[in-house]
């Protein structure tokens, strides 16, 4: 019996390494966007839609605002609308570890640790953003107004897409809030 499950162990394990390894294979590297500049990036950007994370559940409305701080970083507000009306945000900081590549984030918010990679995979600073990380585990589309036409919206995906974000575990934020 213990030979059968490590059979099985071994079997799963390689069935599994095998199906990363394809994944990888046929994925685009995730890149960023040369364009992506501090002047653009600044202001109110609308979460069209997000990998939900566990500091969103139940939000609605959600917005991030970039303003510049007095050290050249960037002070991030990021805020919703929980049910029942509730407000709810949070405060962070975002800066560019090479100075030359403003596409290439790391984010920190008091409940985190370590800063998190805000990688700007597609720009276009006056109507929309797709930011992703090296991980593949967290994806924003954003916009400078609270809809998007579908024709952008399937671009940007179809960008992660070839990055293999798993796009199908994006999920519409709703924006109705005016």
């Amino acid at each position: 019996m213990k030979n059968l499950a490590l059979l099985l162990l071994l079997c799963c394990t390689f069935a599994l390494t095998s199906c990363d390894e394809e994944v990888d294979d046929t994925c685009l590297e995730v890149t960023t966007d040369a364009d992506a500049n501090l002047d653009q990036f600044l202001g109110v950007w609308y979460e069209i839609s997000t990998f939900p994370q566990f500091f969103s559940l139940g939000c609605t409305c959600t917005t991030a605002e970039y303003t510049l701080a007095s050290d050249g970083s960037v002070n991030v507000s990021n805020n919703c609308i929980l049910l029942g009306g509730i407000p709810n945000g949070i405060e962070g900081n975002a800066f560019a570890p090479d100075p030359s590549d403003f596409s290439k984030l790391k984010v920190s918010f008091p409940v985190s640790p370590q800063p998190g990679d805000y990688w700007i995979l597609e720009f276009e600073g006056d109507d929309y953003m797709l930011v992703g990380n090296p991980d593949r585990d967290q994806l924003f589309v954003l916009s400078r107004t609270p809809q998007m036409d579908n024709v952008t919206y399937q671009g940007l995906v179809s960008i992660a897409e070839d990055m293999c974000f798993d796009v199908g575990n994006l999920e519409m934020t709703p924006q109705n809030c005016d």
